[in-house]
């Protein structure tokens, strides 16, 4: 009797077991399945930056070309549907997207892609290392030139110049230092940075 017993209580503490392990591993990729909460900073888009937007699970998908974030930050899609790219995660706006077209009616199931290719800012001239960079989150005058390591011996701070699409922005990086929230102006993918030499 006492070996049915002990049989029988070996028999529920295996099974007891057996379901405990099949359910950790359920129980963490719950916990850690949280995509948008993840989603890091400098995933998120801003003016200049390029985007491909992709749509699939679709009758005869639209193949729209590479697209370039302007300054009102808008975004002419499929079926001439605008929506706002800038300032937005890419995951989140997937996501927005996604619902804009099955919640009207127009599909009942569609799924968007957002590619954007990489997005290098130039640094040159009086700087310790003047080179081509990816652009980084919210990045401003005054972090690009951190980057490239700060200003040389001989860099005119006052004398900095952004060229953006064919124009060019003067930069007086002395007030930037001293009131960075007026004058450290944000830098877009794309921009190039030129620090002058001063007059010794």
């Amino acid at each position: 009797m006492k070996s049915w017993i002990s049989s029988a209580l070996l028999g529920l503490l295996t099974s007891l077991l057996l379901i405990g392990c099949a359910q950790g591993p359920q129980v963490r990729a719950q916990q850690t399945n949280k995509p948008s909460e993840l989603a890091p900073s400098n995933d998120r888009l801003n003016v200049g930056d390029r985007v491909r937007v992709i749509f699939t699970d679709i009758p005869n998908p639209p193949v729209l070309p590479e697209m370039l974030i302007p300054e009102n930050g808008e975004l002419t899609l499929h079926l001439n549907h605008k929506f706002v790219f800038k300032g937005k995660r890419r995951n989140e706006l997937e996501q927005e997207i996604r619902d804009f077209y099955i919640d009207n009616g127009i599909y009942r199931v569609i799924n968007v892609t957002i590619e954007v290719p990489a997005r290098p800012i130039t640094v040159g001239g009086e700087v310790r290392l003047p080179n081509t960079y990816g652009h980084q989150g919210q990045l401003t005058i005054l972090k690009a030139i951190d980057m490239a390591g700060g200003f040389t011996e001989f860099a005119s701070k006052s004398n900095v110049r952004v060229i953006r699409s064919g124009k060019t922005i003067k930069v007086n990086c002395k007030k930037a230092l001293d009131d960075p929230e007026k004058y450290d102006i944000p830098i877009y993918p794309g921009d190039k940075i030129q620090v002058s030499r001063g007059i010794f």
